[in-house]
Formats: C-alpha cells, structure tokens, sequence
C-alpha cells in the first residue's frame, strides 16, 4: 500500500529527530528551558475590526482597552482606514496607563466600507453614533487627525451634550463656518486623474520624508500598510474615487458644521512648520469654537506632529491636561504645567536623539 506523500514527510522527520543526539540541543541553547515562563495567551499585535449592519449597510470599527476606560472616537487623516488608528500604538502602555479606550469607525469607501457616493458628513456621525449606542458608549471624547477634522465638527456638533472634549491636531477646518471658500470648480474626473497616482502607488500616500516618527521602529511599513487597506483589501484595485468623493465632500450640501453648539472643552495641537495644514487653520478651529482651553504651536514641527506630541494629547484626552509630559532625569513623567521649565524636553524620552 502506498503512503499518502504527507505521511511520508512525517516518518521521515521523526526518524531525523530521533537520530540526533540529545546533547546536540543544549549545546546550542541559550535559555535554561527550565526557566522560561511562557503565555497561555497571544500577544497584542492589533486591534480587532469589527462590524454591525446600520440599515443595511455594513460598518466596520475596532473598539480597542478596558471597557471600564474612558471612550474616544478616533478619527484618522485623509483616506485613511481604520487602521490609521495603529499608528499611535508605540504609546499603547501610555494609553492603557491612562485608562484609555479607543473607538474608531471606518469611513465611507476606504478599507472595508463599500463606497457609496451619495453619503456625507452627517451619514458618518451617524455611524459613529450607532457604533457607541451599539457598544454602550454615552459620554466620550474626540480626537482628530488631519482631514479627519472635517467630520470630527460635525460629530461634535450632533450630540454636543454627549462628548467630554474636542483634541484637533493638526486637523483640516473645511467644515467650520470660519473655514476659507473650498475650490468647488474640480469635477470628480479630473480629482480621480490627480488621485490616481496616490492610490495606485500607496507608498506616494503614506511616506514621510524627514518627519521625526521615522524613529519610531516599523512606524513607515505600518504606515504603507494602512494605506493598503485603505485603496485594496476591499477589491478597490486602486481606484480614486473614494479619496475624489472626500476631497470633494466640502463643497457638498450641508458641509458647514453648526460649530456653536459645541460646549466640549477642546484642545488643539499644530506645528509650526505645517504646510499640509497650516497654522492659520488652527486659529479657524480658535474661532469657531466656544470652549477652546488651550491651542498649542510646537516650534519646527511639521503634518506629523500629533504623533511626535501624541503622548501629551493623550494625556489631555484623560483629563490631566494640567500636566506636561516630559522626559527628565532619563524617565519619562507627568509634571506639573507650573513646574515645567522653559528648557523641558517634551515628550517620552524615546525621541531624544541617541548620544
């Protein structure tokens, strides 16, 4: 009787283990096996998509910390997915520290989310919201990154009694009354021709040349992979009109956030040397909101500064906004905003240049 070929590979191997001599292992070994202690469960390697059908349209998020911690609607920059959210987590013991749990909802077109073009600003807050109601979620927090800006406005806006604070770093100002008149002369052809070769080639998309995060180990391939998932996982092949419909989407009815019915106290992050979204955007986000406890300008910083800053802004997410975090005597600490030197290094200690 012939022998399947796998049960073949199989005797052959035990016959080569059983050749080899027992010592021929810990001569090599660099542990005691008797000491190891290993996990009975798996290690982080990100967070879990989910989904839940919202009159018939599938909407995918990840929901990622304690369910006791406090709940904060993530929003990430320009066609982006989801998966942007991954590109905060070299803080993740920061952010579980601080009791944190992030929520974020993917948007329309991107990743998973089927493209549907007649949605807009108000069709997203809506998702969002029935992902919290669906989670349990009452109060919670937001934060925005970049273009997410746009939708974080109109969220605020939607349920202003439910959210505990407004973070907008380095975020877009196109849906706020103060924000300056969109070109609305682009058609949707000549926006997917100028896309094209973002979502064809998403390292075009994704790559940050010269930004301090290239520092942070697998920052760029996580990057690139988000930007991925983004134009491809969902059988997309590239196509540009899910990023066109979001360019577009200022010019669309209803755009303009009702910025005056956010109470939330907000904070905002902005680099100096921003030319993606500059620093006279934040002074729009100054004034059209009514409860701005502090607008922050790092001086050299560029696009990428929530992440150089992202600790601290997880940190006023928490509600110890009355502290700075800063690296002194070699840790990485909470002081007091009073007892901050105008010489302090802000941030971990990690992004201290090697000596």
């Amino acid at each position: 009787m012939r022998l399947p070929e796998n049960a073949t590979l199989m005797a052959v191997t035990c016959l080569i283990v059983a050749a080899t001599p027992q010592d021929a292992y810990s001569q090599t070994a660099n542990v005691d096996p008797t000491t190891v202690e290993l996990t009975n469960g798996f290690d982080h390697i990100g967070a879990e998509v989910h989904s839940i059908d919202v009159d018939g349209r599938a909407v995918f998020f990840i929901d990622d910390g304690s369910a006791e911690g406090r709940p904060v609607v993530f929003i990430g920059g320009q066609g982006t997915s989801l998966a942007a959210f991954q590109l905060t987590e070299f803080n993740r013991a920061t952010r579980l520290a601080l009791g944190l749990r992030m929520i974020s909802v993917e948007r329309n077109g991107f990743g998973e989310s089927p493209l549907d073009p007649e949605r807009g600003y108000a069709d997203y807050a809506s998702e969002i919201l029935a992902v919290l109601n669906h989670l349990g979620v009452d109060k919670f927090a937001i934060v925005a990154i970049s273009g997410g800006g746009a939708y974080a406005a109109h969220l605020a806006a939607r349920e202003p009694d439910r959210v505990l604070s407004l973070h907008a770093t380095a975020a877009s100002p196109r849906t706020l009354p103060t924000r300056s008149e969109p070109d609305c002369s682009v058609s949707m052809d000549d926006m997917k021709e100028k896309l094209t070769s973002y979502t064809h080639t998403p390292k075009n998309w994704w790559g940050v040349p010269g930004s301090p995060v290239l520092v942070i180990p697998g920052w760029q391939a996580e990057a690139y992979g988000d930007a991925t998932r983004s134009f491809y996982v969902n059988g997309q092949l590239g196509d540009p009109t899910a990023l066109a419909t979001e360019y577009l989407l200022p010019c669309s009815e209803g755009a303009v956030a009702d910025t005056a019915r956010i109470s939330a106290p907000a904070y905002l992050y902005w680099g100096s040397a921003d030319k993606v979204v500059p620093v006279a955007a934040m002074e729009q986000w100054q004034a059209a909101l009514p409860n701005v406890v502090r607008a922050t300008v790092y001086e050299g910083q560029g696009h990428t500064v929530q992440y150089r800053h992202w600790d601290q802004v997880l940190a006023d997410i928490a509600g110890v906004g009355d502290h700075t975090v800063l690296c002194r005597d070699g840790q990485t600490q909470l002081v007091a905003n009073a007892d901050v030197g105008s010489d302090a290094f802000l941030g971990n200690c990690a992004w201290q240049p090697a000596e």
